[in-house]
């Protein structure tokens, strides 16, 4: 079986392109992704015929294991031997398995995954040396990752995801990318036809981490009924009103940034060290702000992240002050 074309990058592939090797070594602590690798290449071998799968924790393997497994079939079947929890592996897995790397055994692919740390660093080497496939399975950390992660899960299933769409499941669920991945699942199951921002507010959007995004974004574009609205209903069920000052904050320094620059998104993108949608959706919401009200509003919310934090007896008082300024100095 020939290595998946990409493996010798180093940050790894993505297990959306992975095929079988004969050494397939997941780097990183994101359980989804590399779930879904594993799950990919039980899948492809399945498709190409019988298979036998043969699974071992790392830090209870015994001595001899990994040969055993290995030996060929009676029946001539694939085999596919997975392995997880290298980050705890035992002396015994650590030996064995940088024996069976030096003359990995036909018509089986082994799996691997490690999600991080320095144990086992002389077996992730020999590995790499011996050319296995690398696949990154570290955490999603940029909203733009995990918006590429949602629009790459509908692509999958050929169904249409606006970018508003896209952004308002990153806001509302990115924190948990199974939990991400779930709510893929869940709206390509439960509705028909194009996805946009209207659809995934239905589901989610009363999410408490979409609502600071959703205060800013309405404050921002002046729509004072919609942000009072859904900050009102915000505060009365607990909502911390710290995290909406900060949203409110992030999303007027990113309208400053890009008001009255006359470069394409990926040109500001690119300067600015933003990804492209943010930029995108920046530049819209410029359009209804001039830079002395800008500067107001940045010192208005200013004062309200102190007062939020302590400097006054009515926090909740503060940021709806500063959300009705925002939104009333906003032109419609």
């Amino acid at each position: 079986m020939a290595a998946a074309r990409g493996a010798t990058k180093s940050a790894g592939i993505s297990w959306r392109v992975l095929s079988p090797a004969p050494l397939i070594l997941l780097q990183g602590s994101e359980e989804l992704l590399a779930s879904r690798s594993f799950e990919r290449v039980r899948a492809l071998l399945r498709a190409e015929g019988e298979v036998e799968v043969i699974g071992f924790e790392a830090n209870a393997y015994e001595r001899g294991e990994l040969l055993l497994a290995s030996s060929p079939s009676l029946f001539s079947e694939t085999k596919l031997i997975e392995v997880r929890g290298l980050a705890n592996m035992n002396e015994d897995f650590l030996e064995d398995t940088l024996a069976y790397a030096k003359a990995p055994a036909p018509e089986t692919t082994l799996v691997m995954h490690h999600s991080g740390g320095v144990r086992g660093k002389k077996l992730l080497d020999a590995l790499k040396a011996a050319g296995a496939v690398l696949v990154d399975c570290q955490p999603l950390k940029r909203d733009s990752d995990k918006v590429d992660f949602v629009s790459q899960e509908f692509k999958a299933a050929k169904r249409r995801l606006s970018s508003e769409g896209a952004r308002a499941l990153v806001a509302a669920l990115g924190s948990d990318l199974s939990e991400l991945a779930a709510a893929c699942s869940q709206l390509i199951q439960d509705t028909t036809g194009a996805i946009d921002q209207e659809v995934v507010d239905k589901y989610y959007g009363g999410r408490v981490e979409a609502t600071g995004f959703k205060v800013a974004d309405a404050a921002m574009m002046g729509r004072a009924d919609i942000a009072l609205s859904t900050l009102r209903h915000a505060l009365a069920t607990g909502t911390d009103p710290v995290p909406i000052v900060a949203t409110l904050a992030m999303k007027l320094r990113q309208v400053a940034k890009v008001a009255g620059a006359r470069k394409s998104a990926g040109q500001l993108a690119s300067e600015l060290g933003m990804p492209p949608w943010q930029v995108q959706a920046a530049q819209e919401q410029a359009r209804y702000w001039n830079a002395d009200d800008l500067s107001r509003c940045i010192r208005l919310v200013a004062e309200a992240d102190a007062q939020v934090k302590g400097a006054s007896r009515d926090p909740k008082y503060a940021v709806e002050r500063a959300v009705t300024q925002i939104a009333l100095a906003a032109r419609r």
